[in-house]
């Protein structure tokens, strides 16, 4: 079939805009990472910049942070009160003036009645020494739920960091994506305007290109902000570094291990150790509730001098009668049985929600790769495919190059589909790496 010129003339001025469709779809495909995008956020020396991994991402996240210094000085704190604890308390020095007249003709003299002395006496409290041990035992599980919430937190600013290292990959690799399509929009504006001039299409084809244009550019304005807000948040894990350009290639750690295993770890993470080191402080609580019931004892030793009249040496005892215990020890000791059941309880609760988290976490992590499977095997193959065929159909005369844009798009679109996908992936696999024992991630210690 023979071509008129005004046909001709669409087809040999977008000759190049196919080579380019060719060259895009090629950098666009998701066997090869995609280029970092670059926006007005980027620093000027981004190519002198080394690019942020996500694991260099999670080692600078756990440097100079405030609540994990908070926590080793809360541990230093109770390891330093627990041996304070477990000692005797201070002895007491006392003094004073006894047995002063203030009435006859003695009234208000140190030496006219042989009662008259001056006192100074040292005493000491000794209580119990299983007493003593066990309020020095106590601030020691003290110091163990701390250390045990500290590991806790390491394992929470890991994940928060990584998140939101995945937070910032996703905007920036949407917005490369974003402004494909943008490109792919604006080519077909000029396409259409050349097909308008030459009477081929209407006034509204072109007009409705142009809004759809427009709408692209917004949806690429949309993604820049999200990249620009994205980096404010990892900025909250790694300061000024959440500035560098991102690695192109989404890698992750080593794949969580089976369910039945992370169920296991599940039963040793830090959270569920501070719960059991609770557990343990109650106990010792109870068995303080109930060494209230013994009683405890003072010495004190003095020496009396009298003014004109022979000084007197004394020593006295004193011991503690917990006999009324209706109203003080027994409600102590019932308080502490009931303050071990909620620990109990609680920890309870928390095996149950933690569980269910990694139940979900993993079905989630399995159909997100699944689905990325089906992309990366069937949808996007087809996708190109299409671009194929619209191509050849508009090379043959047979259709038009709108239809070849269009099933560019289309495979963008798509591709922003197995981006959004694959990043859901990575995040339920970062969720299981919460939960894992150290032993199931090289390298790492809690």
């Amino acid at each position: 079939m023979r071509l008129s010129r005004s046909c001709l003339w669409p087809q040999a001025s977008c000759s190049l805009l196919l080579v380019f469709i060719a060259v895009a779809s090629q950098a666009a495909s998701l066997d090869a990472p995609l280029d970092p995008p670059h926006h007005a956020a980027e620093r000027a020396t981004d190519d002198a910049t080394p690019v942020l991994s996500l694991d260099e991402a999670v080692r600078l996240s756990l440097n100079d942070q405030p609540i994990l210094s908070g926590h080793e000085a809360v541990i230093n704190a109770n390891e330093r009160q627990a041996v304070s604890a477990a000692q005797l308390p201070d002895p007491k020095l006392s003094g004073g003036l006894k047995e002063l007249p203030v009435d006859t003709r003695e009234a208000f003299s140190l030496r006219r009645d042989n009662f008259t002395e001056f006192t100074v006496g040292l005493s000491q409290e000794f209580p119990r020494a299983d007493k003593r041990r066990l309020k020095g035992e106590r601030k020691q599980l003290d110091a163990e739920t701390e250390r045990a919430a500290l590991n806790s937190d390491r394992r929470a600013i890991r994940r928060d960091a990584s998140l939101a290292w995945l937070d910032v990959y996703e905007a920036e690799q949407g917005l490369t994506l974003a402004r494909s399509l943008s490109a792919e929009a604006a080519l077909q504006v000029q396409s259409l305007e050349k097909d308008y001039d030459n009477g081929k299409v209407s006034q509204a084809d072109w007009s409705a290109a142009k809004v759809e244009a427009g709408l692209v550019q917004d949806k690429e304005h949309d993604w820049l902000h999200h990249a620009q807000r994205t980096r404010a948040g990892l900025a909250r894990w790694i300061g000024n570094d959440a500035q560098r350009p991102l690695a192109g290639a989404l890698s992750l750690s080593p794949p969580p291990g089976a369910l039945p295993e992370l169920m296991a770890a599940v039963d040793h993470h830090p959270v569920i150790d501070g719960l059991d080191t609770q557990i343990d402080a109650s106990a010792t609580d109870i068995a303080l509730a109930r060494q209230a019931y013994k009683p405890d004892f003072s010495v004190e030793g003095y020496v009396a001098y009298r003014p004109g009249f022979s000084d007197f040496v004394g020593i006295q005892v004193s011991v503690g009668l917990p006999y009324f215990t209706k109203h003080r020890q027994d409600p102590e000791l019932s308080a502490a049985f009931e303050r071990s059941r909620a620990v109990k309880d609680r920890k309870q609760d928390l095996l149950r929600e933690m569980h269910a988290r990694v139940s979900q976490d993993y079905l989630d992590w399995h159909h997100y790769r699944e689905r990325v499977g089906e992309f990366d095997t069937a949808i996007i193959p087809n996708a190109m495919r299409r671009i194929e065929e619209a191509r050849g159909a508009y090379q043959a005369g047979r259709g038009s190059f709108d239809a070849v844009l269009l099933a560019r798009r289309s495979l963008l679109d798509i591709q922003l589909q197995r981006l959004a996908l694959a990043v859901e992936a990575a995040r339920a696999q970062v969720r299981l790496q919460y939960f894992a024992s150290p032993q199931d991630r090289p390298g790492e210690s809690p």
